[in-house]
């Protein structure tokens, strides 16, 4: 199911609008373990899901989370002689996140249906929307913006040219993780890598968001990596275009390519909005690789002033000469050396 399916599938419900109240409905999956089907819930015309699986499942209803802009409501009913339901009902109620709520509908679906019985889908259904309420608090409806693009595509060059060629396809995606709220953007082992993108220009600055992201102790090895980009350039790779090469390269790993479609996700990047995204092209000028040890110059809790916080500076990485790697030395910290 995708979400241009979805956002078919309640156009047509609310053309054919046959009540002024309750919901009309339309079954998506006649082989899945609960009842799905897409609705469109009146007087106000509202798009949303209704998944019904039969038993009481322990527990849901004290996991039901909130999400912004739209409403989640489960009802537990029979007993008394009659079979017990589970019904979840989730309905758009902001009509601007509708390419948004169609994407979180679509994941929901699939994740659903792939689920072998009725408690299982009902679960499943309602860990994925606890991923998808912080996603709602933070997916702007205008996408990512140009500097959170940058970002991306400079983690997805990193993970494209170093840890995608050592070791698995599924153990290459695993080991970015910057997307999942941690502090440095890879991790493998004792080593972690922080990635910053940049255009490229003379004594470009590199932005540390804080304390932490320098802070070598929690690792054998901190790598900073530096990559400088080209923009406007006529021969390169829209942010789009990276994520649709690399899906080809993971193509034929299906848990591989599951998790990296997670965590583009929790990179906060939507396929709808790509059309967002396809006028501005990169080209990689340069990566350059500091090990970040010694006297490097940043900012850490070890070195933070008494009462100082939410902190974010800069560094030159012209002015890192003394700290560089080159790429074969990094390779080689991942595994993936010759």
């Amino acid at each position: 199911m995708t979400p241009a399916e979805l956002i078919d599938r309640w156009a047509d419900l609310a053309s054919a609008r046959r009540s002024m109240s309750g919901m009309d409905r339309r079954r998506l999956d006649a082989q899945a373990a609960v009842d799905v089907f897409a609705c469109v819930f009146w007087p106000r015309g509202r798009s949303g899901l209704l998944i019904e699986g039969d038993g009481h499942v322990a527990d849901l209803a004290e996991r039901v989370p909130r999400c912004r802009g739209v409403r989640v409501a489960l009802d537990e009913h029979g007993g008394g002689g009659q079979p017990e339901r589970t019904t979840l009902a989730i309905v758009l109620e902001e009509e601007r996140l509708r390419e948004i709520f169609a994407v979180l509908s679509a994941d929901l679906v699939n994740a659903i249906v792939a689920e072998p019985s009725s408690a299982g889908a009902l679960r499943r259904c309602i860990d994925r929307l606890c991923m998808w309420q912080g996603l709602f608090d933070r997916i702007a409806p205008e996408g990512l913006s140009e500097e959170r693009q940058r970002g991306l595509f400079g983690e997805l060059v990193v993970l494209d040219r170093l840890f995608l060629e050592s070791g698995s396809l599924l153990d290459g995606v695993a080991a970015w993780i910057g997307s999942d709220g941690a502090h440095q953007d890879f991790r493998r082992g004792g080593l972690a890598i922080e990635v910053k993108a940049s255009l490229a220009k003379r004594h470009a600055k590199i932005m540390i968001s804080n304390e932490k992201q320098l802070d070598e102790r929690p690792h054998d090895t901190l790598v900073l990596a530096s990559v400088r980009l080209d923009e406007s350039e006529p021969h390169g790779l829209s942010l789009p275009d990276l994520v649709a090469q690399l899906r080809l390269r993971l193509a034929d790993d299906e848990p591989a390519a599951r998790l990296f479609d997670e965590r583009v996700l929790l990179a906060d990047y939507l396929d709808v909005h790509a059309p967002l995204y396809e006028g501005r092209r990169y080209r990689v000028a340069s990566t350059r690789w500091f090990r970040v040890e010694g006297e490097f110059p940043r900012l850490t809790e070890a070195n933070l002033p008494a009462g100082v916080g939410d902190i974010h500076y800069s560094i030159i990485a012209d002015d890192l000469g003394a700290w560089e790697m080159d790429e074969e030395s990094v390779r080689d910290m991942t595994g993936g050396g010759a």
